[in-house]
């Protein structure tokens, strides 16, 4: 059954795939929405979760991923304005170059901090074997996702173990 979920998803993205070279906004979220549930669908039959977990795994999760994902821009972020502020050719203060690195490091560490607590309260609700597996899964599916982007293929064909 699970299988037959999940190709049933994956054949569904299949097909919007196809998309212009400058996607607009809308194309984007659309690409965005897809690429999640296409995820969802990978995670469930990865982690092994039974419908109980399920209910208490996905909106942990959900909110374990926004603030990563907040935190990830901030970093992203933090190390633009670093490589702007090395590369645009004017007189540097070490002080000002400390404090936007610092800002950077900052960011860096609290993403570690995430990490850590959502995995104690991922281990409340979950065997710590299902823990081990969701850390495996968003490994492999951000490295398949990687792969597809690298080779072309749009994010959201069917990905295969």
């Amino acid at each position: 059954m699970k299988k037959l979920f999940i190709l049933l998803i994956s054949l569904s993205f299949a097909l919007a795939g196809f998309s212009q070279n400058e996607p607009t906004g809308h194309q984007r979220s659309q690409r965005y929405r897809q690429i999640q549930s296409e995820k969802i669908a990978f995670f469930t039959a990865e982690i092994q979760l039974s419908p109980k977990e399920a209910e208490a795994f996905w909106p942990l999760y959900n909110e374990y991923w926004r603030e990563r994902e907040m935190l990830m821009r901030r970093t992203q972020e933090s190390m633009k304005v670093i490589t702007a502020y090395v590369k645009d050719g004017s007189p540097k203060t070490e002080p000002e170059l400390v404090k936007l690195m610092e800002v950077f490091i900052n960011n860096v560490a609290a993403e570690g901090s995430i990490h850590k607590t959502y995995f104690d309260r991922f281990f409340k609700i979950l065997p710590v074997e299902k823990v081990a597996r969701l850390y495996i899964a968003e490994e492999q599916f951000r490295m398949k996702m990687i792969s597809l982007f690298r080779s072309g293929a749009s994010p959201a064909v069917p990905i295969n173990k």
